[in-house]
């Protein structure tokens, strides 16, 4: 399957879903199923833009690629900074998963396989809300819900990543976490590490920037550390932007490694 082709492909979509505070036109998401789907695997997808920009109706074709693999895909909208700063992104994100995980056995997902996953600020975010359990206790859920994380090209631990991002300003990063390192670490998933933590399947591209290969190397390790399972991967040929664009045709490393990675620890409920 070429990437025109998964555009060919069947797929029930749904768009512009409310999740959250009433007239908050950023606060909806779509949801990406197979046809007649019933109790499969759903993802929840975080679309990267440094903390600042992005927008769901940009991911038709990885909620697309998701469902031609047998997993409900969800792209949710959070709001952004300057509107916002953290952890206002993170509630956003926590209130489109607990939406989903009310409401997805509607569009033919299971929402005890649920799953986060992200890009680059979305992975930040996915990262976060599955970590620090207070994300979704505000929710009135158990970070527990979550089965799994995909992070992909993400930082883990900003209170680095603040000296040397190379895609996001230094000013953009304070303006979203603050200046002091405790905001920042307190906003870095590697610290909120732990051995109830669910699994992780950390991804960056061969041309990614060097800090973040090596952060996502170690937030796996720390991971590894504690005993939670995690894998971490590096797919050739794609920089940090083409490693999303280009997710999703039928030889995709990145497409194909999440998929694998959702539907065997659904094998596993």
């Amino acid at each position: 399957m070429t990437f025109l082709e998964l555009f060919k492909q069947d797929v029930a979509i749904a768009k512009n879903i409310p999740f959250g505070l009433e007239g908050e036109e950023r606060l909806t998401l779509d949801i990406y199923a197979p046809p007649n789907a019933h109790g499969l695997p759903v993802t929840m997808w975080f679309y990267g833009g440094g903390w600042r920009s992005g927008d769901k109706r940009l991911f038709e074709h990885l909620g697309r690629a998701f469902a031609v693999r047998g997993i409900v895909a969800v792209a949710a909208n959070y709001r952004l900074t300057p509107e916002v700063k953290y952890p206002t992104n993170a509630e956003d994100c926590a209130a489109a998963t607990a939406w989903v995980y009310r409401n997805i056995g509607r569009y033919g997902g299971n929402p005890e396989a649920l799953f986060v996953a992200g890009h680059s600020a979305g992975a930040h975010l996915a990262a976060m809300i599955a970590l620090d359990e207070r994300f979704l206790e505000r929710e009135g859920l158990s970070n527990s819900i979550i089965r799994g994380v995909v992070m992909v090209s993400g930082a883990a631990d900003l209170a680095e990543y603040v000296h040397s991002s190379v895609f996001t300003a230094r000013e953009h990063i304070e303006e979203t976490f603050g200046r002091d390192e405790v905001a920042l670490r307190a906003a870095s998933p590697i610290n909120w590490v732990s051995s109830d933590d669910p699994p992780f399947l950390v991804i960056t591209a061969e041309n990614d920037p060097p800090g973040l290969r090596k952060q996502g190397k170690a937030l796996a390790e720390a991971l590894r550390n504690v005993d939670v399972l995690a894998r971490y991967i590096s797919v050739r040929g794609r920089d940090h932007f083409s490693i999303v664009r280009r997710f999703g045709s039928g030889d995709d490393t990145t497409a194909n490694s999440a998929a694998e990675f959702i539907q065997r620890l659904t094998l596993r409920t």
